[in-house]
C-alpha cells in the first residue's frame, strides 16, 4: 500500500514537473508569436507610412505643374487655377498633419487614422484631376 502511494505521489510530481515544463515551453512560444506579429504589424505601418509620404510628395509636384500652367494662363482661367492651386496647397498640408498624427498614433486609433488618411488621399486625388481637366478645358476655350 505505501508503495503504491510513493508510486502515485512520484507520479503526481513527474505531472506536475512535466506541466510546468510544457506551460513554460507553451508560454515561451506565444511570447514569439506575439514578438514575430508586433515585429510585422510594424514593418506593415512603416511600409504603409512610406506609401503616403511618397504619394504626398506626388502630389507636391502635380501641385507645383498646376502652378506653372496657372501662370500662363490669363484673366480669369488665371484666378480660377490659382484658386484651386490654394484649395489644393490647403488639402495637401492637412494630409501632412494627419501623416504626422499617425506616425504618432498606434492601435486603434491608428488603423482609425490609416482609414482616414485614405480617403484624404482620395479626395485629393480627385480633387487634382478635376483641377487638371479645369486647366485643360481652360486651355481649349
Amino acid at each position: 500500500m505505501n508503495f503504491l502511494k510513493i508510486c502515485l505521489i512520484a507520479g503526481l510530481i513527474g505531472s506536475i514537473v512535466y506541466a510546468n515544463e510544457k506551460g513554460e515551453e507553451v508560454k515561451q512560444k506565444a511570447s514569439e508569436t506575439v514578438q514575430a506579429a508586433s515585429e510585422y504589424t510594424k514593418e506593415q505601418k512603416e511600409e504603409i507610412q512610406k506609401g503616403l509620404e511618397k504619394n504626398i510628395n506626388a502630389i507636391s509636384d502635380e501641385i507645383s505643374d498646376l502652378k506653372k500652367e496657372a501662370s500662363k494662363a490669363t484673366g480669369k482661367a488665371k484666378t480660377e487655377m490659382n484658386e484651386q492651386v490654394t484649395s489644393l496647397e490647403k488639402k495637401q498640408k492637412g494630409l501632412k498633419k494627419d501623416l504626422a498624427k499617425l506616425k504618432k498614433s498606434s492601435g486603434k486609433a491608428w488603423d482609425e487614422m490609416k482609414a482616414g488618411m485614405s480617403a484624404a488621399m482620395d479626395k485629393i486625388s480627385e480633387s487634382y484631376q478635376k483641377a487638371k481637366k479645369e486647366f485643360k478645358d481652360s486651355k481649349s476655350e
